[in-house]
Parts: structure tokens; sequence; C-alpha cells
């Protein structure tokens, strides 16, 4: 027979990790796009150099943006820490709530990017 784990809140802990490993994979993604936009940014100018005719006006800002995901990315990943830990402190004490205001505000937060971008390409 196998001895019975220690900390009784093992799976709960795990569970935690993985959600962690699941936010460090969604900010890496996000800042991997920012810097495609800029380097894809970078193409452009070349582009408008090369054949004036390019309109350049619509793409002036795609540098910025591509900067903006690589800090959103970074500050995602700090959130992700910090509500890590929180989290991890939470089940030990036996005081764990789920964040159902954190949940929906990260919700309303990208619904709200996703209209400004839809809003930005039209």
């Amino acid at each position: 027979m196998e001895n019975a784990p220690s900390n009784r809140h093992v799976s709960d802990h795990l569970a935690n990790e993985r959600t962690f490993l699941a936010w460090i994979r969604t900010s890496i993604a996000v800042m991997t796009l920012g810097v495609a936009i800029n380097r894809f940014s970078l193409f452009l100018v070349e582009i408008h150099q090369v054949v004036p005719e390019v309109r350049q006006i619509t793409n002036r800002h795609v540098e910025k943006l591509g900067i903006g995901l690589v800090i959103l990315g970074i500050a995602m990943l700090c959130g992700a820490i910090g509500h890590y830990l929180h989290v991890g402190r939470m089940i030990e004490s036996g005081s764990y709530r789920p964040a159902n205001r954190l949940v929906v505000g990260t919700a309303i937060l990208f619904i709200l990017m996703g209209g400004t971008a839809l809003a930005w390409l039209f």
C-alpha cells in the first residue's frame, strides 16, 4: 500500500499550478504575437520606401500595437504570479473562495479590447 500524501491539498495545489502554467502559455503567445506584429510593421515601412504608392496611413499605429501586446503579455504574467501565490496561500489556510470579480473583470476587459480592435479594423 502506498503512503497517503502528507498534504491533503495536493490536488488543489496541482490544479493551481496547471492554471498558472496556462497563464504562462497565454502570456507567451500574446508577447509572441506582439513581436510578430512589430516586425511586420517594419516590413510595412520598408515596402513603403520601395513602393511609395502603398498606403501607409492605415498602418501608422501597428508598431505601437505590437509593443502594447508585449506589455500586455508581461502584465498578464505578473498578474498570474500574484494570483498563483494568493490562491496557494488561501488553499493552505482553507479559506479559498473563487475570484468571481477578477474573472468577470478580466472577461469584460478582453471584450472591450476585442471590440476596440474590431472597430479599428472597420
